[in-house]
């Protein structure tokens, strides 16, 4: 008796300060993150949607590299679709039509009416009656369901659907009500597994488990959470049997470790440590604090089994932290009476490792930490912090998270906390001070690290930035995504993909989602494999709506126009339904990219006065001191197609001088056309390169001639934005010719900078652009050297109207007016002046 009273002592020393660990990883449930999220489903249980989702994408936005908030704040926001679907759905119904003395009919058209003023109660009771007295009309059966889905009554709408499938067949339209009414009774189950584990109702739990993967059977979270909720009812069988599926899906360390600790309550020591072996050797899958606990977890249990050797190799690798110094104070005690007594083993029950989720790279993760950790005293403050961030008010959320601090120092969740808040305030000096100070403290997580970097690199501070992702790396203890991740932000582009192939090789990322796989990937520069795995986890069924734009620009760097084209659309589809919620900004991004991607052919035509505004890619060089007028136009054709940026088009032009300052011969006579082929070869750099042959066509133009061209361009702010009325709009255009046979040279040059403001009152879609313009070109045929470059600047305005959109793309067509006054800065008097553009493109 006195010995197992000893070793009981040993063991709640090294389990008080199972907390400890908690701190130095994550707050119980996941820590701050997970506790936004818990709110969030709360809000879900009471119904309200809409206040859930923006719980859970406050946790998101808190800390994006979170997957699983993600997920949340995406289950949330399908379910306040669904809402929205079914009211949608309703007034879609084609309300049959029948004599008014019908009395269905009169009862269906009372529901409509009630439903289209939002009264549930009293759709749903005309429903009912409409359906009574017309059992076979579909339409009254989807109006009842949608009701019900509308007043939140989930049992009622599955059995009606059960009814109408028995009626209709398994092939009907309520085929798709079926997943719509899962789907909510998942995550109606999905709050109450919570609410109950928080309050230790296990039965409660576990009930509301089972029927959560009933629904929702593909959701891994939800079998995880049955696991649980078995263990903390000491349901061991069938603990073990809920593992299973978990297992057969691949290398699971989650479902491994508790495996482990199932066989080791059964007393099969033996196979337990193999299981804990195993999940050992899947770090890469797992987060520095994932493996911490890991390692906690097995030294317990090694505790537990009386075999401190076991405690002390795991705990080997581990130092700086309180909890491991108590565990490996524990094992060395217990060696002292092992030594000088009998073996002896605890017979006090080992806690079962509990469940804590988080993820990485966009995905649903979760870890284990060890079991018994006794409530954060900094709860009710932390809580408090992300309840003032949801709302936006960071003065009382940093009052609060200094408060948590102050409780419970040295936490790196909180201390991460307080961090990200500053930078969402835009306090990012701050922001870079607090992680400082907590890295000097000792908080030599990867995470602060990673996060101070970016933070430095916001603030411009480049060099220290690249330092901290540097540190990241030579820690040695960064998750092999996060390794990865910071290669790419340090542009090393060939060594993270040289880690991610050993990595995958290795199995690091077997059993790991699909689409987590495939952000891993993305950082990598993997795009071909980023978009493999995210089309396959579409063709599964695992692609969240959040992911689809991810995909399609994978698919777009995979140089896959058609699939990306495809994605993008699908993206515009799924803001339409709700299932993504994109800016009026990011939605027109959206359709302009594939505006661009689809795009086969063109046509310009232009009207250009002064030789520095002569039209680029014309063939026409700079005149001498004479000004002139150029129009002309040109069309092109893309064989074979956008080619991810990177296009080849085949064109013919046409130009002629329809005025000459100098009385020279203008017209018909001096027309000139032009056929070639030109290639953009980065997806990046608008750089061109083109080879065009001169075609002779009125009696004065000069005698046909080949014409190889450079060109190179840059811009931003020319497109049209749908966020903000102004913006500021600069380019540059530079183009270099040389006439082959003639063995001419000529170069053209133009750069602005100015104002763009959106003409609501008038059109949205037209724009004036009041600028500063400086021009120059040069042509080496001309005798005086003075004569051969002239350079002009002055200010300017453009005013543009843009036309041909669709739903799906942006305006692909626009009309230019554009007037400036230059003044000579150097060279021929061509450079000052009038100059006036006017272009059509098509």
């Amino acid at each position: 008796m006195k010995k197992t009273n000893l070793l009981l002592l040993l063991l709640m020393n090294a389990g008080m300060l199972t907390h400890v660990a908690a701190e130095e990883t994550d707050v119980p449930l996941s820590g701050p993150a997970y506790e936004m999220a818990d709110a969030a489903y709360k809000s879900y249980a009471k119904g309200d949607y809409a206040k859930a989702a923006e719980q859970a994408k406050e946790a998101a936005r808190l800390r994006p590299d979170v997957a699983r908030l993600k997920q949340l704040q995406a289950q949330a926001e399908a379910a306040q679709k669904n809402k929205q679907q079914a009211a949608a759905a309703a007034k879609a119904v084609p309300k049959a039509a029948a004599p008014a003395s019908n009395p269905a009919y009169l009862a269906a058209d009372k529901g409509y009416k009630a439903y289209d003023k939002k009264d549930y109660a009293t759709a749903i009771s005309h429903a009912q009656n409409a359906v009574r007295l017309a059992p076979s009309n579909a339409a009254y059966w989807t109006l009842l369901i949608n009701s019900q889905l509308a007043a939140q009554r989930f049992n009622d709408a599955d059995q009606s659907v059960t009814e109408a499938l028995q009626r209709f067949g398994p092939r009907s339209a309520f085929a798709h009500e079926r997943v719509v009414v899962n789907q909510n009774l998942a995550g109606a189950a999905g709050a109450q597994i919570y609410q109950a584990l928080e309050q230790q109702d296990y039965a409660k739990a576990v009930d509301a488990a089972q029927r959560a993967v009933k629904y929702a059977p593909e959701r891994r979270v939800y079998r995880l959470l049955l696991v649980q909720s078995l263990l903390g009812a000491n349901r061991l069988d069938e603990a073990s049997q809920a593992l299973e599926p978990l297992l057969q899906q691949g290398n699971d360390p989650v479902a491994l470790t508790w495996r482990a600790y199932v066989r080791q309550r059964l007393g099969q020591r033996q196979m337990a440590t193999a299981d804990f072996a195993q999940a050992l050797s899947m770090r890469g899958s797992m987060s520095t604090e994932d493996m911490v606990n890991l390692r906690l977890i097995i030294a317990d249990a090694g505790l537990q089994a009386g075999d401190p050797d076991a405690a002390l190799q795991v705990l080997e690798s581990l130092d700086g932290n309180a909890a491991v110094a108590a565990r490996k104070r524990s094992a060395a005690e217990l060696r002292l009476w092992q030594a000088s007594q009998q073996n002896i083993a605890s017979t006090q029950t080992m806690p079962p490792p509990a469940l804590r989720c988080r993820g990485a790279a966009n995905a649903e993760v979760c870890g284990l930490v060890p079991g018994s950790a006794p409530l954060d005293p900094a709860y009710a403050s932390a809580d408090a912090a992300y309840k003032a961030l949801a709302s936006n008010d960071y003065p009382q959320a940093l009052s609060n998270t200094r408060a948590a601090l102050q409780k419970s120092p040295g936490n790196p969740a909180y201390q991460l906390l307080l961090v990200n808040i500053l930078s969402r305030d835009k306090q990012l000096e701050a922001a870079e001070r607090e992680a400082t100070l907590a890295i000097n403290n000792g908080n030599r997580d990867p995470e602060m690290l990673a996060q101070r970097g970016r933070v430095r690199e916001a603030l411009g501070k480049k060099e220290l930035a690249e330092q901290d992702y540097k540190d990241v790396l030579q820690l040695g203890t960064a998750s092999v995504p996060l390794q990865i991740n910071m290669l790419s932000l340090l542009h090393e582009r060939k060594e993270a993909s040289r880690r991610y192939h050993a990595a995958e090789e290795a199995g690091v990322f077997d059993g790991m989602p699909k689409v987590e796989q495939a952000y891993v990937a993305t950082s990598a520069g993997e795009s071909a494999r980023a978009f493999t795995l995210f089309d396959q986890a579409d063709r599964e069924g695992s692609l969240p709506p959040a992911a689809i734009p991810d995909t399609a620009y994978a698919a777009l760097s995979a140089r896959r126009d058609p699939d990306a084209s495809k994605y993008f659309r699908r993206t515009v589809d799924a803001v339409d339904k709700g299932d993504i919620a994109l800016t009026p900004q990011q939605l027109f991004e959206t359709r302009r990219a594939i505006a661009d991607i689809e795009r086969t052919w063109g046509a310009t035509a232009s009207l250009n006065y002064r030789g520095a505004s002569l039209q680029p890619g014309s063939g026409i060089t700079p005149g001498g001191t004479n000004n002139s007028a150029q129009i002309g136009g040109e069309v092109y054709w893309r064989p074979f197609g956008y080619r991810s940026g990177r296009p080849i088009e085949i064109y013919a032009s046409l130009f002629e001088s329809v005025y000459n300052k100098s009385n020279a011969v203008t017209g018909a006579p001096t027309a000139q056309g032009g056929i070639g082929i030109r290639w953009k070869p980065f997806s990046e750099t608008n750089f061109i390169m083109a080879l065009q042959r001169q075609i002779k066509i009125g009696s004065a133009s000069g005698d046909g001639d080949w014409v190889a061209r450079l060109a190179y361009s840059n811009s931003f702010g020319t497109d049209l934005r749908v966020d903000q009325p102004g913006w500021w709009t600069g380019q540059i255009f530079g183009e270099v010719g040389r006439y082959i046979d003639n063995k001419q040279t000529y170069s053209v040059f133009e750069g602005q900078l100015g104002r763009t403001y959106r003409l609501d009152n008038i059109n949205p879609k037209l724009t004036v652009t009041p600028h500063v313009a400086l021009g120059s070109d040069f042509n080496s045929s001309l005798r005086l050297p003075a004569d051969k470059t002239a350079i002009g600047m002055g200010p300017g305005v453009s005013m543009r109207y843009w036309f041909r959109e669709d739903h799906y793309k942006a305006p692909q067509s626009y009309v230019d007016f554009s007037l400036q006054y230059r003044f000579k800065l150097s060279g021929d008097d061509r450079a000052e002046g009038v100059v006036f553009r006017t272009t059509l493109a098509y």
